[in-house]
């Protein structure tokens, strides 16, 4: 099974280092959502570098050996 979700990361500058928002830990399943919320990130912080992050997990399931 493999599962898809999306986050926003935020810098304020080209020279710092990628981010989540403090105090967020959002994500999103949808991409639309993702986007619209994205957007929106980047109305309320004109000044900072936004960007849309995925993040892909698999799940494997199998029998586990009992001895």
């Amino acid at each position: 099974m493999r599962k898809t979700s999306y986050f926003i990361q935020s810098r304020p500058a080209p020279s710092q280092p990628w981010q989540k928002p403090p105090g967020i830990t959002a994500s999103w399943e949808d991409k639309a959502t993702a986007l619209a919320r994205l957007a929106s990130r980047r109305e309320m912080q004109p000044g900072w570098e936004h960007r849309l992050m995925q993040r892909v997990t698999t799940v494997s399931e199998a029998p586990a050996d009992e001895a």
